[in-house]
């Protein structure tokens, strides 16, 4: 099983336009990986997109991907909605005219019934797009999706009330796990996980200090971000879950670190087996 990812930043992208820390500076000047688009990710043994930032467009044609059969949402919030106008893409070249081109149909999203529900509250056109025979809709509540030799299953969490709506996706094919929880998951229940993960996508986190050990935060910031892991509540996670291999994305932009610093970051004993992701990278499980 392949994975690609197509976006390895936050809620913020990196560089931030107005922003000139020397993080958005070193992106400015650099790109990728220095550079980082929104949360997002892509299967390509079944073409299929995990969510789907304001950046989708540029990312998909920036690794050249012409297939997309499906794209899984994990919840319902813009930094991973707000690109769903994708679902309108089409090959023109591969159809007489535009009216055969979308009665071809596009692609299916796969989500539980409460994302779909909140999506369509925040990000009103999906119910035109859906109308207009531009996707279909794939619900995860009464069991797993399948495609091929590969199987999705859902597992369910809160954001941050009691309504779970928002979902990790556990997907198997072979005897290969991919687990991918990769944002706002404070709230997800470990006991639901499958026992032997051998990739398993989870968010960074956010860091109190910066890598010369100044603070980042206010204590307003900190009560503003409680419903939020912290790395190091990350780190513990990945201990009590104990994944063969761990991809940590959802890297914001006020965490304050360079791709070069979590490659730092990354060569430290504590993080045998934890990669930070980039804008790019592929890996193969």
């Amino acid at each position: 099983m392949r994975l690609l990812v197509l976006g390895s930043g936050g809620n913020t992208p990196i560089p931030t336009p107005t922003c000139s820390c020397t993080v958005c500076e070193q992106a400015r000047e650099s790109g990728p990986p220095y550079s980082r688009g929104g949360n997002s990710l892509y299967l390509p043994d079944i073409s299929a997109m995990v969510d789907a930032p304001e950046f989708a467009f540029r990312a998909l044609n920036r690794e050249r991907i012409t297939d997309l059969d499906y794209i899984f949402l994990t919840h319902w919030h813009p930094d991973h909605i707000n690109g769903l106008r994708l679902v309108q893409s089409r090959d023109l070249s591969a159809h007489d005219g535009l009216l055969e081109a979308i009665a071809a149909g596009g692609p299916t999203l796969v989500t539980t019934e409460t994302v779909y529900e909140r999506t369509l509250d925040s990000f009103g056109q999906l119910s035109h797009f859906r109308q207009q025979d531009f996707l279909d809709v794939e619900f995860l509540d009464d069991g797993p999706f399948t495609v091929g030799d590969t199987t999705v299953r859902s597992i369910p969490y809160a954001l941050e009330d009691e309504e779970l709506d928002a979902t990790a996706f556990e997907i198997t094919r072979g005897d290969e796990t991919l687990l991918i929880a990769s944002d706002d998951a404070r709230y997800l229940d470990e006991s639901a996980l499958p026992a032997a993960i051998d990739l398993a996508v989870f968010e960074c986190g956010y860091f109190e200090r910066d890598p010369d050990g100044e603070p980042i935060l206010t204590d307003a910031d900190l009560a503003f971000l409680d419903d939020e892991l912290t790395h190091e509540e990350v780190l513990d996670r990945i201990d009590r879950v104990d994944p063969d291999r761990t991809l940590l994305t959802e890297i914001e932009h006020f965490t304050a670190r360079s791709h070069d610093d979590f490659a730092a970051l990354a060569e430290r004993d504590a993080y045998d087996g934890i990669e930070f992701a980039h804008d790019g990278l592929e890996i193969e499980l």
